[in-house]
């Protein structure tokens, strides 16, 4: 591994901020690595953003995540430039005057703090709990065994057709399709639209880039546009439910809710689904990308895990932590507080930077090293403990341990075809647009 004196890295010049560099050089591990040994709460000021504590080590970020009293989500919830940061403002003051109520308003329940998050946050939790895994298993496991077939038969037929120039992208192919089939199956939404319903997270998230949009947009002209599609087709959703009759979906419950004796309002519902909606493909897919990739990459663990299917869970478990999709969240300090020999005032931004925390040598010995045997593996790819632990968890894990006995059969035939091509202007999720591989003859 290149260290940070063999790079000339010091506190003064590291950039964990700059996403040209994630998306030229991948996670700025060697800066990461140097904050935890050096400075793991350290005053972070750059150009373009508002200053911050940047939080790399686990047991830290393990207690801020256990304290929403002293660390608030109700202020900023995602480090991000100042332009993201405004096109964010004027989208609050947008969907005010669409739906009513004040930009100040949380965007939805992640932006609340407990006993109100805990409240948002039952409305739908019984659909996400592993006895409801448990009922949709074999569920996950037949279209897990349909969308791998249909990408092996992709992956040959392309390799046919053009041998060593032959290139398939996992992304759109394989890894994005159980996760959108899952969630939108789970919300309700109609099998033909499922394609939109990707469409719609990917440009969103993906607003930087040109790919995602129209003729003559900028980014925020996309992000603005997306979300009023998005926004216009919930609202379809809503009326039919309201005209048909209520169902046994994520949608049905958030109509059917009360908190505090009130329905949910119209923008409280369309927020609330597009949150599930979004995350609950954004981060899997990705994930399922960044494993294919890391077991092509370690091909002892892929030996291993094709000669041991029992061990699918553990690599799961691991991938999860290699790959760290989630990179950072935000919180602000609601009262003055020492940590680690440092004063965070009263209103101070915190960043905590989960990837970091996933190599946090003081949790998990030889971290840079891929191992599907790894345990115990207490990571962070749902964000810290605590309140906002990820609703979503549970299925993530289903879905990922149903794709990847699926593609034990597959993936020893693969072979990478080149490096992946990521999200730009992104530093909350870890996006990989593209990741192409091709068939290898045995």
């Amino acid at each position: 591994m290149v260290t940070a004196e063999a790079t000339g890295l010091t506190l003064d010049n590291l950039n964990i901020t700059d996403t040209d560099l994630y998306v030229e050089h991948g996670y700025p591990w060697e800066a990461w690595d140097l904050l935890r040994r050096e400075a793991p709460v350290f005053w972070y000021q750059r150009a373009r953003f508002e200053p911050f504590w940047a939080i790399t080590k686990h047991a830290d970020i393990r207690f801020i995540s256990s304290h929403p009293d002293l660390f608030s989500n109700t202020q900023i919830l995602r480090m991000n430039d100042h332009e993201s940061i405004g096109i964010g403002e004027r989208t609050r003051e947008v969907n005010a005057n669409r739906y009513g109520g004040h930009p100040s308003d949380p965007p939805d329940f992640i932006f609340m703090d407990p006993p109100e998050h805990r409240q948002h946050r039952g409305l739908v939790a019984r659909h996400f709990t592993p006895r409801m895994m448990k009922r949709l298993e074999d569920h996950f496991g037949e279209m897990s065994e349909d969308y791998v077939s249909a990408f092996a038969e992709k992956v040959v037929a392309d390799f046919a057709e053009r041998a060593d120039r032959s290139a398939v992208d996992v992304v759109h192919e394989l890894s994005a399709k159980l996760p959108v089939a899952a969630i939108c199956d789970m919300g309700g939404v109609p099998e033909e639209d499922w394609d939109q319903i990707f469409h719609w997270t990917e440009a969103s998230a993906g607003a930087a880039d040109p790919e995602f949009r129209l003729p003559g947009e900028d980014r925020e002209q996309t992000i603005r546009r997306v979300n009023l599609e998005f926004n216009l087709y919930n609202e379809g959703l809503v009326r039919e439910r309201q005209e048909h009759g209520l169902r046994d979906d994520l949608l049905s419950d958030l109509l059917n809710a009360e908190i505090d004796g009130e329905p949910l309002t119209p923008r409280e519902i369309s927020a609330y689904f597009r949150l599930l909606i979004g995350a609950g493909n954004e981060t899997t897919r990705n994930s399922i990308t960044g494993g294919i990739k890391a077991l092509l990459d370690h091909p002892d663990q892929l030996d291993d895990l094709v000669a041991h299917p029992e061990l699918v869970p553990s690599a799961v478990e691991e991938i999860l932590r290699w790959t760290s999709i989630v990179i950072q969240f935000q919180r602000t300090a609601m009262q003055d507080i020492e940590l680690r020999g440092k004063t965070i005032r009263k209103g101070d931004s915190i960043v905590m930077w989960y990837p970091s925390a996933n190599r946090d040598e003081e949790v998990f010995p030889d971290p840079y090293r891929f191992d599907i045997r790894r345990e115990p593996n207490d990571h962070f790819a749902f964000g810290g403990y605590g309140e906002h632990f990820c609703l979503g968890a549970n299925l993530a894990r289903w879905e990922m341990r149903a794709i990847f006995h699926a593609m034990l059969p597959v993936l020893p035939q693969l072979e990478l075809a080149g490096e992946p091509q990521m999200v730009p202007s992104s530093l909350h999720v870890g996006g990989i647009k593209r990741q192409l591989v091709r068939h290898r003859p045995r």
